[in-house]
């Protein structure tokens, strides 16, 4: 009888600890919020917000290109990425509250990665629309100086590299 209710005991347990907690088995682990960690990009003056979300969009296109591109090994690894950085540009849109033409520059990016993933474009298309739209926002934001890039990049370092974080994680989780 000892051993029955032991077992009976010990498989509550396991059962216990494979249920998702409050938090929610999706969420990266000791990271915040997308919502609560990006507001702050919100707020920001135009300037600071047009190159903290270019910033954000290189930080993320490194990741992708550093990181995940390497490490696929199937089609379906492919999508994935794809959705991954086509997600990641959605979410970067959202934030462009006053930095209009950045806003733009996501949602066209977006649109693209949407087209090579649903075979609409091939990857020849699909690399020359990116590059026009890089043109753009170098064009776009050719008025600001270096001085000014470092200037906010320092400003908000430590910011940035926790919204980047995020945004990568979220990103990754809102694919799966």
């Amino acid at each position: 009888m000892y051993a029955v209710q032991r077992n009976c005991m010990v498989l509550v347990f396991l059962l216990l600890a494979l249920v998702p907690t409050a938090k929610g088995s999706d969420e990266p682990e000791n990271s915040e919020n997308w919502a609560v960690t990006s507001a702050w990009v919100k707020e920001l003056p135009t300037l600071e917000q047009q190159i903290v979300l270019v910033s954000l969009g290189l930080g993320m296109s490194a990741h992708v290109d550093t990181k995940l591109i390497p490490a696929v090994k199937s089609k379906s690894d492919m999508q994935w990425v794809l959705k991954v950085a086509g997600t990641s540009n959605v979410m970067l849109s959202g934030l462009a509250t006053r930095a209009v033409e950045v806003r733009a520059f996501f949602d066209d990016r977006s649109k693209v990665y949407l087209d090579v993933m649903n075979g609409r474009i091939d990857a020849d298309v699909f690399e020359q629309e990116m590059a026009k739209i890089n043109v753009r926002i170098e064009q776009a934001t050719a008025h600001i100086t270096p001085q000014e890039i470092a200037q906010v990049r320092s400003k908000y370092r430590v910011r940035l590299q926790d919204t980047e974080t995020t945004l990568i994680a979220y990103a990754k989780l809102r694919v799966r």
